[in-house]
């Protein structure tokens, strides 16, 4: 007769298969189901695989207890930790340089809500010729605004006051302009409070295509902002060529490709998943900007995101990278989405200085 298993084994198993499963869960969350269009579909699919799998790891923990089978989850762990290592190793290789200049920036432990906690993050970028011979050029970048009713008037107004005080040359908005569409019509009350010397632009985000692209797209357009849906813009600063592109893949329709950068011409990209960096940097941009992931909006001190809503997971989840000669620039946003709070997690703005170097 066989003797009981002693309950020491028993909830070690238990422990090792739901850290496994959660490790599943966690890959399956970041990489495609917060991807999904919100709605009942994505509500079940996250409840319901969270459900099946925490279930499944505790059934299946209880009967493998004392048996051979506890080494798949072990292997399950040791994947997911080489895995955490490469990420480690690709982050170290593409990180950028640090911000010259912050405000505001760093977060007490005492003090873990950081919804309106607004950081500013300011970077310069020395592009050497022929792509840039032109005088210095101020970016502001400005993302995930999200208007809803968890965030007061003011605290956008003081954003944009903010924004308007550096008097950037360009003034660029990399989507998520709203939660709902009902919050649409507010926008040209936030969007008109700051100005781009040369220009200011926009492209749409996932949440403004899932809620209404044509009402938010009006309202940016009512605005005097210049909406860049899967277009380019060429300008020309003090004779020196500057080519703008909006990239809202994978959310856009139709098979627009954005173009190679020219020669002796000066390429910035707008896209609001930091997801297409691999494509742009391909085609000789020097800087991309993005937002989209909100850092994480929930992060543990010491540890940062555990959900970034990405294919390629926590990889790069906010600051300066540098990706196949490209800058790229992820801003954590300005607002929330869900859930409607930033913990240990502050709102930014990045300024960018590119200078001719």
């Amino acid at each position: 007769m066989n003797e009981p298993t002693p309950w020491p084994v028993i909830a070690a198993s238990l422990l090792l298969w739901l850290t496994a499963g959660l490790c599943i869960y966690l890959i399956l969350l970041n990489r495609y189901l917060l991807l999904l269009t919100d709605g009942r579909r994505k509500t079940l699919a996250l409840r319901g695989s969270m459900f099946a799998i925490g279930i499944g790891a505790l059934l299946i923990g209880w009967w493998a207890a004392g048996r051979p089978w506890i080494w798949l989850p072990v292997g399950v762990l040791a994947v997911v930790g080489a895995g955490e290592v490469r990420r480690i190793r690709i982050r170290r290789r593409c990180a950028g340089a640090p911000p010259v200049e912050t405000e505001n920036a760093g977060i007490g432990l005492r003090s873990p809500i950081t919804t309106m906690d607004l950081a500013v993050y300011r970077y310069e970028l020395a592009v050497p010729a022929p792509a840039w011979r032109g005088r210095r050029l101020r970016v502001a970048h400005v993302s995930d605004l999200h208007l809803n009713d968890d965030l007061p008037a003011a605290y956008y107004q003081m954003v944009m006051a903010r924004v308007a005080r550096a008097e950037p040359d360009l003034l660029i908005f990399t989507g998520d302009l709203v939660t709902k569409v009902k919050y649409a019509v507010d926008l040209p009350q936030v969007l008109t409070l700051a100005r781009g010397k040369l220009a200011t632009l926009a492209i749409l985000g996932n949440h403004d295509y899932w809620v209404g692209p044509q009402q938010v797209a009006a309202a940016v357009e009512s605005s005097g902002v210049t909406l860049l849906t899967d277009r380019r813009l060429r300008l020309s600063v003090d004779g020196h060529p500057l080519l703008i592109c909006g990239y809202e893949k994978p959310w856009s329709k139709g098979t627009w490709q954005p173009p190679q950068v020219a020669p002796g011409e000066l390429g910035l990209a707008l896209t609001h998943t930091p997801d297409n960096v691999y494509r742009l940097s391909r085609l000789g941009y020097a800087a991309i900007f993005a937002g989209h992931y909100h850092a994480g909006q929930v992060r543990l001190p010491w540890v940062g995101p555990i959900i970034t809503p990405s294919r390629y997971g926590r990889r790069f989840d906010h600051g300066h990278f540098v990706v196949g000669g490209a800058h790229l620039f992820i801003t954590a946003g300005v607002g929330s989405a869900v859930p409607p709070r930033r913990i240990y997690c502050q709102p930014d703005i990045f300024f960018v200085d590119i200078i001719p170097d």
